[in-house]
C-alpha cells in the first residue's frame, strides 16, 4: 500500500500537464537555464582546478630540476677533482709501487718537490673536504694527514674496495655524515698504483634542498638501492623510499601518484651525468597542499554563481508573476464574457501579445453587445416585419457561431499555455488569434471573398497545429479563379473546427484535414474531409435530421455548427443549397456545402487596420 501511494506521489510530481502556467515556467527555468548554467560552471571549474593542479606540479618539477641540477654541480666538482689526480702523470709516477723509495732521503724529497706542492693545490675548503690518497708502494713513507699506505685495515674501507673492484669507475657512496668519492690511480696498462678519496659532509648536500619546509614538500636525495642519502625532512635519511615510488628513479621529471589515504604526488630526477652516481632526487608533495589555490577558486566562483543565479531567480519569478497575473486576469474576464456578463478586461500600456489579445477581446465584447444592441434595437423599428425576422434569424445564428468560435479557440490557447514546453509557441498562438480576431472585427456585412475566409481557416489551423503538434496535418485546394469569390461569412472554418474536435481529436495516432473548393455547372462545391474516427449510423441519422429542425439552438453536441451553417446557407441562397455530410466508423467524415456559382464576389477594398 505504502509503495502504491508513493508511485501515486511520483505521477503525480512529474505529471507537467496538470501544473499552471506559472509553475511549468520555472520549471522550464530551473531545467532550461539553472541547471545548465550548474553543469558548465562546474565543469570549468572542474577544468579550472585541474589547470591550477598542472601548474602547480610543473612549477614543482622545474623546482625538482633546478635543486637536482644544484646537487649535480656540487658532486660534478669532487669528480672533477678526483679524475684530475687519477690521471695527473707526475702523480702515478711518483706512487708507481716499482719507485724505490728506501732511503727516507728519497721519501722526503717526493714530499717536497712534487706531493706536497699538488696537495698544497687542493682549493676545497678543508672544514668542509677532506682528500685522502691510498698508495701502493711499500717504500715511500706516508704524510701530511692525506698520503696513506695500504693495509689491512684500509683495504677494509669502503671507499678503497669499492674503487679497486670499479676498475677506472668512479665510486660514490655514503658512510656516517659525510658522502665520498674515491677512484683509483692506474698507468696506462691498468696497474694499480693506489686510490684516491675524496670527503665532504652531507651537510653541503642538505643546504641545497633545505629551502622547502617538510610539510609542505619533502625532498630527498636516494642512492641507487633507495636507500634516503639526504632530505629536508632529517628523519628520513637512512630510511628507504617507499614501495609506491621504488619505480622512480628511471622516471625522469614524471610525476607519480600515491593512492594512500594521504594523497601527493611525487616527482623524482635522476642526477645524470658522467662519472656521476646513480642518485635519484625526490620531491613529495601533498595533494591539499596544490588544492589550496584550486579550491580557493572554486570557493569563490561558486559563491559567485550561487549569488548570481539566486538574482537571476528573483527577478524572474517577480516579472513572472506580472505576467501570470495578467493572463489569469484575462481568462477570468473571458469566463465571465462566456456567462454573458459583457464586461472588458483591464488594459495596459504594453506592446506584449498580452496586451494585443486583451485590446482585440475588449474590441470583440465591445462589438458583440453593440451588435446585440443595434439588432434589437433597430430591427424593432422596421416596418417590414417580414424582414426583420429575417436578418434576426441571421444575425441569431451567425452571433451564436462567432462566441462559439472564440471561446473554443481559447481554450485551445489555455490548453497550449498549460501544457507547452516553450512559451514562444504559447505567444505565436495569441499572435494567430490576434489575426483572426482583427479580420473578424475589420470584416463589414455578412459576405467575404474565399480568399478571406480561407485565411481565416489557416490562422485556425496553425493554432491546433500547435496545440495537437503532429497530431495534425492539412491540404487545401482552392483554385485560384475561385479565390475571389463571395460567400457567407464563418462557414467554413466552423466545419474545419468540428473536423478537428469530433473528428481528429478523438482519434488514435495522427489525422489529416483536406479541403477542396470546385466548380460544378452552377453551383460551387465546398468539401471538408477528415479520416478521424467517423461517425456510427444512428448518431448521423440524428445529425441529418437536425439539419432541417425548426429549434436548432437547442441541438446538442457535433451537429451545432453543422446546423446554424446549413441555416445560413438556406437563408441566404434559398432552399436548394446548404450542407450535407457523409461518414464511416473509423474512415472518416467528408462535409460538402453548396452555394450557387454565380455569386456576388468580394468588393476587393482594403480593410481598415484597428
Amino acid at each position: 500500500m505504502r509503495w502504491g501511494k508513493v508511485r501515486m506521489n511520483l505521477r503525480s510530481l512529474f505529471h507537467f500537464k496538470s501544473y499552471n502556467l506559472r509553475a511549468k515556467l520555472i520549471l522550464l527555468y530551473l531545467f532550461a537555464i539553472m541547471l545548465p548554467l550548474l553543469l558548465i560552471a562546474q565543469v570549468l571549474l572542474k577544468v579550472s582546478e585541474n589547470q591550477i593542479i598542472r601548474q602547480t606540479t610543473e612549477l614543482t618539477k622545474e623546482s625538482s630540476r633546478q635543486s637536482a641540477n644544484n646537487v649535480q654541480d656540487l658532486l660534478k666538482q669532487y669528480a672533477d677533482l678526483a679524475t684530475h689526480y687519477s690521471f695527473d702523470r707526475q702523480l702515478q709516477e711518483y706512487l708507481n709501487p716499482a719507485m724505490d723509495y728506501s732511503d727516507y732521503i728519497d721519501s722526503i724529497e717526493a714530499y717536497q718537490y712534487y706531493l706536497k706542492p699538488i696537495t698544497y693545490n687542493f682549493t676545497l675548503d678543508a672544514a668542509t673536504a677532506k682528500l685522502s690518497i691510498y698508495f701502493l708502494n711499500d717504500t715511500l713513507l706516508p704524510g701530511l694527514g692525506i698520503y696513506r699506505k695500504v693495509d689491512d685495515v684500509v683495504e677494509l674501507f669502503h671507499p678503497y674496495r669499492r674503487a679497486v673492484e670499479a676498475g677506472r669507475e668512479v665510486v660514490w657512496g655514503k658512510e656516517a655524515d659525510e658522502i665520498y668519492v674515491s677512484r683509483t690511480i692506474r698507468n696506462a696498462s691498468g696497474d694499480l698504483y693506489g686510490v684516491i678519496e675524496l670527503k665532504f659532509p652531507e651537510d653541503r648536500l642538505y643546504a641545497l634542498i633545505r629551502e622547502s619546509d617538510p610539510k609542505e614538500k619533502t625532498i630527498a636525495l636516494a642512492d641507487v638501492n633507495g636507500s634516503i642519502i639526504s632530505s629536508n625532512d632529517r628523519q628520513l635519511i637512512g630510511k628507504k623510499v617507499p614501495d609506491e615510488f621504488a619505480s622512480a628513479g628511471g622516471a625522469s621529471g614524471k610525476p607519480i601518484v600515491g593512492e594512500s589515504p594521504g594523497q601527493f604526488k611525487t616527482i623524482a630526477v635522476p642526477i645524470d651525468g658522467k662519472n656521476m652516481p646513480a642518485w635519484t632526487l625526490i620531491t613529495q608533495v601533498p595533494i591539499d597542499s596544490l588544492l589550496t589555490e584550486a579550491r580557493y577558486v572554486r570557493n569563490v566562483g561558486l559563491i559567485v554563481l550561487g549569488s548570481t543565479l539566486l538574482v537571476s531567480f528573483l527577478l524572474f519569478t517577480l516579472l513572472l508573476g506580472r505576467i501570470t497575473s495578467r493572463v489569469r486576469q484575462l481568462v477570468s474576464t473571458m469566463g465571465k464574457v462566456k456567462q454573458g456578463l459583457f464586461i472588458r478586461a483591464p488594459e495596459r500600456d504594453s506592446g506584449d501579445e498580452i496586451s494585443q489579445l486583451t485590446r482585440s477581446f475588449n474590441l470583440m465584447v465591445a462589438g458583440l453587445e453593440r451588435s446585440i444592441e443595434d439588432n434589437y434595437v433597430t430591427g424593432l423599428s422596421l416596418k417590414d416585419a417580414e424582414l426583420k425576422k429575417r436578418e434576426a434569424e441571421l444575425y441569431a445564428l451567425q452571433s451564436q457561431i462567432n462566441p462559439h468560435f472564440l471561446f473554443n479557440t481559447l481554450e485551445s490557447i489555455r490548453m497550449k499555455l498549460i501544457a507547452s514546453d516553450d512559451p514562444r509557441e504559447a505567444s505565436d498562438m495569441v499572435l494567430n488569434l490576434s489575426k483572426i480576431l482583427r479580420k473578424s472585427l475589420n470584416w463589414h456585412g455578412n459576405i467575404v471573398s474565399v480568399r478571406e475566409e480561407i485565411e481565416l481557416v489557416r490562422c485556425y489551423l496553425d493554432i491546433q497545429k500547435y496545440r495537437f503538434r503532429n497530431k495534425i496535418s492539412d491540404e487545401l485546394d482552392i483554385p485560384e479563379e475561385l479565390a475571389e469569390m463571395s460567400i457567407p461569412k464563418l462557414i467554413i472554418q466552423p466545419i474545419v473546427e468540428n473536423a478537428i474536435k469530433h473528428g481528429i481529436e478523438n482519434k488514435k495516432g495522427s489525422g489529416s484535414i483536406a479541403l477542396r473548393i470546385r466548380r460544378q455547372g452552377d453551383r460551387v462545391r465546398i468539401a471538408v474531409e477528415d479520416d478521424g474516427v467517423g461517425i456510427d449510423e444512428q448518431r448521423l441519422s440524428s445529425i441529418r435530421a437536425s439539419l432541417t429542425m425548426k429549434d436548432a439552438i437547442r441541438v446538442e453536441g457535433r451537429s451545432i455548427g453543422l446546423r446554424n451553417v446549413h441555416e445560413r446557407i438556406v437563408l441566404q441562397y434559398g432552399k436548394d443549397y446548404g450542407l450535407s455530410i457523409e461518414s464511416a466508423v473509423n474512415l472518416g467524415t467528408t462535409v460538402v456545402l453548396e452555394i450557387p456559382a454565380d455569386a456576388e464576389r468580394a468588393s476587393g477594398k482594403e480593410e481598415p487596420h484597428v
